[in-house]
């Protein structure tokens, strides 16, 4: 299954919103037919949605979510809808809340699907209503048994797995199976990180270590892309300890909960991740080769700048038949894609939402750049005080003031390079290569 596109009505902060979505194998069509001469991108399968705080990123997500899963998240299955209708400070307030989504459906998601690969698309969706202090969750969907699938636990079909910016994993020792299966269905398992901010994800460890012994080829697939997707300089060992595993940094063996929160917060939810696609992998079928839709939000949560520029295409290809669909607001991340990859989420004041990929090329430009791009909308990366002291500078350079000019140079060529060149010559030492050859030994 992949996401094809959204609409929402009246969700959250959102009274309007559509959103166009790239996945593997998607022709130049729909949004995409002009603008686009190199299709595909060479990440065909990210998407990254920006915004300033409270654009609508993490809604978008959400619905998501709750269009494509909306068969089984609305029954029992341990979710409660808590304010997901819009609200609006004067006048009457919706009463409802609608989401609609076109999903690509695989012979994967397709109970006695046929041997030839044909793909469909099918359009799913949920409304929310408003009953006195409840919201109430239902699903929209034409009867069709191609949705049998969803409702199977231990079937490959339709695979959507989605992180909240809260993310955590549980200890080891709190893992109980028995009561996350009482208290959630395994489909919003999944899912559950995006609405409940304690809601902890699987360790390692807790899984991992029975696939040794029951599926050694599938165990192998496991340790290669968790290697694959680390950090150069750490290391899966497979070794555990007290009920963790050991990685290896450096020279170092550290166990999983002495990692840095950084390292905990992306192995965490690969771990987390990976347990379902094993779980849901159709017999005889490589772990990289199975389909499905990844949401995580704040991608780049507690990640080192240079680990942003390489995660997203470390991942792309490590897990190439995966959807991704992220939100960042890290311009490092951003740097490392196409505009294709890209939707900027405006949020206006009535709430009709504008989401839409950049007019320009962003891939290969540097960080201050692509934050002075309209898509962050910075005038300057300077700290404003900074930046403050400059505009008086300019403004007194302006009217003739000659030491303001100069000093004004000066502070502005502070961080970019030209600082000696800002120097005064008394203070400027000629650089020994431009010394001729009797100053040299001087």
């Amino acid at each position: 299954m992949y996401v094809r596109s959204l609409k929402v009505s009246n969700l959250r902060s959102v009274a309007k919103g559509r959103l166009d979505l790239v996945y593997p194998g998607r022709a130049c069509d729909g949004p995409f037919q002009k603008g686009f001469p190199n299709w595909p991108p060479k990440l065909p399968n990210v998407n990254v949605l920006l915004g300033i705080n409270g654009a609508g990123k993490s809604t978008m997500l959400d619905a998501i979510a709750l269009a494509a899963m909306s068969p089984v998240v609305s029954e029992s299955s341990g979710f409660r809808p808590y304010a997901l209708i819009r609200r609006v400070a004067s006048g009457d307030a919706p009463k409802t809340a609608s989401i609609d989504a076109e999903i690509v459906v695989h012979p994967q998601d397709i109970v006695d699907a046929p041997k030839k690969r044909t793909e469909v698309i099918r359009e799913i969706g949920a409304t929310v209503e408003r009953r006195g202090d409840l919201e109430v969750l239902k699903a929209v969907q034409h009867p069709d048994p191609l949705w049998e699938g969803m409702f199977k636990d231990q079937s490959p079909a339709f695979l959507m797995v989605g992180y909240g910016a809260t993310r955590r994993v549980e200890t080891n020792a709190q893992v109980d199976e028995a009561l996350r299966s009482r208290t959630r269905v395994l489909r919003y398992e999944r899912i559950a990180s995006l609405f409940e901010d304690h809601f902890t994800l699987r360790p390692l460890s807790s899984w991992l270590p029975e696939w040794q012994s029951k599926n050694p080829g599938r165990y192998k697939q496991v340790v290669t892309l968790i290697n694959k997707l680390s950090l150069k300089h750490i290391k899966f060992t497979g070794r555990i300890e007290r009920g963790e595993y050991l990685f290896k940094v450096g020279r170092n063996l550290v166990p999983f909960s002495a990692m840095s929160d950084g390292f905990k917060a992306f192995i965490g939810w690969i771990g987390d991740l990976l347990y379902h696609v094993c779980m849901g992998c159709p017999s005889g079928k490589r772990l990289v080769d199975n389909q499905g839709v990844v949401l995580v939000d704040e991608i780049d949560l507690h990640i080192h700048p240079e680990w942003q520029q390489t995660m997203i295409p470390v991942l792309a290809l490590a897990l190439p038949n995966l959807q991704f669909i992220f939100t960042s607001h890290s311009p490092l991340v951003v740097g490392s894609l196409e505009r294709a990859n890209i939707i900027h989420v405006e949020t206006g004041a009535n709430g009709t939402a504008r989401m839409a990929r950049p007019d320009e090329e962003i891939y290969g430009k540097t960080a201050d750049q692509i934050l002075r791009s309209d898509i962050f909308g910075l005038n300057s990366t300077r700290a404003p005080e900074f930046r403050a002291q400059l505009d008086k500078l300019a403004e007194a350079a302006t009217d003739g003031d000659r030491e303001a000019a100069l000093d004004f140079m000066r502070k502005a060529a502070r961080g970019s390079g030209a600082t000696e060149a800002a120097r005064s010559d008394e203070q400027r030492e000629m650089p020994s290569w431009l010394k001729p050859s009797s100053m040299a030994g001087e």
